[in-house]
């Protein structure tokens, strides 16, 4: 029963203005998915925090013949969140991830059933065929995902969305990922099995304007490479040994000059400068370093990733009543 069941699961911050708009296309896409494929689906909202009134709107979506459920949070405590808690709260069969904002076409969902159903994948994920970020946003992406998969034995696909379908078994591999600081993107791609990429183009939001600055980027980022790369911490090594060595054949140098050659040592100024460089990288290079041990001290403290303040539920209508609402 289980492989004929597929919740939608929905990240929801401060959406009021383009819910109504968004579930009238993700329901009409969910009775596609019933009618053709057989499915039993449910689509779950999870608010993030949100503090325009979505709450209010999202507990007036009508359900159809599929069912709806919200997972609203106490306080807002990020994507990454509501993600573990759409599949927490997934019981069983397959789940997607697509967001709210309308930038993820709710009309491709039946090809990524199409391609868990039929061509038997287990995770089908939507992927940017042209990005219309500004040439420096594109170059950081780019040096992202080189850093991420440097080293690595698998590798994250550039430019993928978190628009993405789990296979039963993918989502119950996913399941088993106990660590409190998750990386949705890399994880969906360590768990293995069978995966497809689909290209889109995203769509225009249905109204208002990203969430997303450039701070909460950089820190997504960072969060990431943390998870799955050490190329930052074999980095230092590497910068440590770059800069030993050749101090060291300058100091040997200064040495024989004065000795044998009776040259004066360098003044104080080059020595000042040098010190100030060093201190400086030091600075630096153990902050990397305190990056990966603040990340290991929040998955020791073993808090929970996110509190529930409330739970709401729609049954699925039966086809009769469904039929005449939608006459």
């Amino acid at each position: 029963m289980s492989e004929n069941t597929l919740t939608l699961a929905v990240p929801v911050f401060n959406e009021s203005e383009s819910l109504e708009v968004f579930h009238q296309r993700l329901g009409a896409a969910a009775e596609k998915l019933i009618r053709d494929f057989g499915l039993k689906v449910e689509i779950l909202y999870v608010d993030d925090g949100s503090s325009d009134g979505s709450v209010d709107i999202i507990n007036r979506l009508p359900s159809g013949s599929f069912s709806v459920k919200t997972i609203c949070f106490s306080r807002n405590f990020g994507k990454e969140a509501t993600l573990v808690a759409a599949i927490e709260g997934c019981k069983k069969g397959a789940i997607v991830f697509l967001d709210s904002d309308g930038q993820h076409p709710p009309e491709m969902l039946p090809e990524f059933v199409r391609r868990w159903k039929v061509d038997g994948n287990d995770v089908v994920y939507a992927v940017h065929n042209k990005r219309q970020d500004h040439p420096i946003k594109q170059k950081m992406v780019g040096i992202f995902y080189r850093l991420i998969n440097a080293g690595s034995r698998f590798e994250i696909p550039a430019n993928a969305a978190d628009y993405k379908l789990l296979s039963p078994r993918a989502l119950e591999a996913l399941k088993s990922c106990q660590e409190r600081v998750r990386f949705f993107k890399g994880l969906s791609t360590w768990i293995g099995f069978k995966q497809s990429a689909i290209e889109y183009e995203p769509e225009a939001r249905i109204s208002g304007t990203t969430k997303w600055n450039f701070l909460k980027l950089l820190s997504l980022s960072s969060e990431g490479i943390i998870s799955f790369s050490t190329v930052p911490l074999r980095a230092t090594m590497f910068v440590g040994v770059a800069i030993a060595i050749p101090a060291s054949l300058y100091g040997v140098w200064i040495v024989l000059s004065a000795l044998l050659l009776g040259n004066d040592v360098p003044g104080y100024s080059s020595l000042f400068t040098a010190t100030v460089f060093l201190g400086g990288l030091q600075l630096i290079l153990l902050g990397v370093v305190g990056e990966y041990v603040g990340h290991m001290l929040r998955e020791l403290k073993d808090r929970p990733i996110y509190i529930v303040a409330d739970e709401s539920s729609q049954p699925a209508k039966t086809p009769e009543v469904a039929d005449a609402l939608g006459s």
